[in-house]
């Protein structure tokens, strides 16, 4: 009877050692404590449960043995049942959904009811993400990447690629980055441009090396995957026009501060240090994975492989046909007044009409849908995040913490706070939406160096994307395919930001003395 129980008991242990479950008590622990701490003046309870949640979400994507989408289905019901979003009335009033159907003094000293169903507004709130513009942005650029791979347009590129750069892993990495540097100018959308031109082919490029997308992990399609998505990043900071939440920061920049800051001053400030950053992200990024490649078999493989190719098919041309009308909507955005979602959304209603897709595999298409589901998801989490105080809690937060520092110091722990704060964040608009405005406004008052701190802020509303694999559209594609594990893309992206870091507080100090900029 001993040895049985004896038995039964060390059965028990290695299936509570097995058990997905219980590699997520460290995320259900950190959610329910923070839910649970004493509520800071400025934040409510509804505030802390929303926030106890997301940093469970993030422990989790460390920890836990389930899926992204799992993960964040979980937390959608948990704040849906908790009423834990911020709810319209009827009359439109914003409020916390736990008061929905409570009563209220108005004017005049009549009593009122919130208008709302608690647990359906909550809900309704909880989907919202759903109908996101750069949820579906990234979901048709994964199709557009179907096409290009279907067709095989995507592979004759990138053979041509490697052909012209591909005589070692580095010149590989310096033909994704020479790619977005020269598209970064005309395409005001970091995720349209890298997700639907540079990433399938940086997708074609990686199969012709003979990698496995089902494989799983790969260095090869990790450093393509990881250089891809930094450049895209890295470029999207070097122009106004890279990326579809810099003319704010500029604008504020100029409210503000009452500073000019457009094209040219954006240009000079940030040319030299994410020039230098995008010199040595491939390296960097080398050492970290190490990929290794017979480049003598490569080449013999490419040839091998343009010559079945054979000659450009009709599918092809009108891929190719389709692809230049987006990059021709998407340059001329300010003149033709088409939203770049609207254009790629058109793109794939076009590929389907042209049988270059067909609608099964648009259904079959299961990284779009899972990413598209995970993404809408972590844009409801940012933006409750937001409605609900907890982003204007850290900033004012901050600028009392900073009280008495020097201005330099304040400039630079400032920018630091705010580079860091992208963990927050699922979009790099949300987050220049939510944080450039009081992050100025907290300089201002601390007496930063203006064109200093628009000069940062502006480099890290970008660079700061490379934190994470959920940080914007562009880098949640390449992060999807698989090559580098969550919780590793989270090391990789830390790694790289902290070499960001150091090239811009170097080089960048000094470049920025030069210019008399403080």
């Amino acid at each position: 009877m001993r040895i049985r129980v004896l038995g039964s008991w060390k059965g028990y242990v290695e299936w509570i050692k097995s058990s997905r479950l219980v590699s997520a008590l460290p995320a259900l622990m950190l959610a329910f404590g923070i839910a649970h701490m004493p509520v800071p003046a400025d934040l409510t309870s509804t505030s802390m449960r929303l926030l106890g949640v997301f940093a469970g979400v993030i422990m989790g994507l460390l920890t836990a043995d389930y899926n992204m989408s799992v993960i964040l289905a979980v937390a959608l019901l948990v704040l849906t049942l908790t009423k834990s979003f911020m709810c319209t009335t009827a009359n439109g009033h914003l409020i916390e959904c736990d008061k929905c159907k409570t009563t209220y003094l108005g004017e005049g000293g009549h009593w009122h009811e919130y208008k709302c169903d608690p647990i359906g507004s909550s809900f309704d709130v909880a989907i919202s993400g759903f109908s996101n513009k750069v949820a579906w942005l990234v979901f048709c650029a994964f199709h557009i990447g179907k096409a290009v791979d279907k067709t095989g347009f995507g592979k004759r590129v990138s053979l041509a690629l490697v052909k012209a750069m591909g005589r070692s892993a580095l010149g590989l990495g310096y033909a994704v980055c020479l790619a977005e540097l020269v598209l970064a100018p005309f395409i005001p959308s970091n995720t349209a441009r890298g997700g639907g031109i540079v990433y399938p082919i940086v997708e074609s490029v990686i199969a012709s090396l003979g990698i496995d997308p089902q494989a799983g992990e790969s260095a090869v399609g990790g450093f393509m995957s990881l250089v891809g998505s930094s450049a895209n990043l890295i470029s999207s900071s070097l122009f106004v026009t890279g990326m579809a939440g810099n003319p704010l920061v500029a604008s504020k920049a100029a409210s503000i501060f009452g500073i000019e800051f457009g094209f040219t001053q954006w240009l000079l400030g940030a040319s030299v240090p994410a020039l230098l950053a995008m010199f040595m992200l491939p390296p960097i990024t080398h050492i970290l994975l190490r990929p290794k490649l017979d480049f003598r078999q490569l080449t013999h493989s490419v040839q091998q492989q343009s010559n079945s190719l054979g000659s450009i098919s009709r599918e092809e041309y009108r891929l190719c046909g389709t692809l230049l009308t987006c990059l021709t909507l998407w340059v001329g955005t300010s003149y033709f007044n088409i939203d770049a979602t609207v254009v790629a959304y058109m793109a794939i209603v076009i590929l389907i009409l042209l049988n270059v897709l067909s609608w099964d595999e648009v259904v079959k298409n299961h990284k779009a849908w899972d990413t598209f589901f995970w993404l809408a998801s972590f844009i409801v989490l940012a933006e409750q995040l937001t409605a609900l105080g907890v982003t204007d809690w850290i900033g004012n937060s901050l600028s009392r913490s900073l009280h008495g520092a020097s201005p330099l110091l304040s400039t630079v722990s400032l920018s630091l706070v705010y580079f860091f704060s992208m963990y927050l964040f699922s979009s790099i608009s949300s987050h220049v939406v939510a944080f450039v405005g009081p992050f100025f406004t907290a300089g201002r008052v601390l007496g930063c160096p203006p064109m200093l701190l628009a000069i940062l802020i502006a480099l890290f509303s970008s660079m700061a994307g490379i934190l994470t694999p959920f940080s914007t559209g562009s880098v949640a594609i390449y992060a999807s395919q698989g090559y580098v594990s969550q919780p590793k893309w989270f090391f990789y992206g830390l790694v790289l930001s902290l070499s960001l870091l150091v090239i811009t507080f170097t080089v960048g100090l000094i470049w920025w003395k030069i210019l008399g900029w403080y």
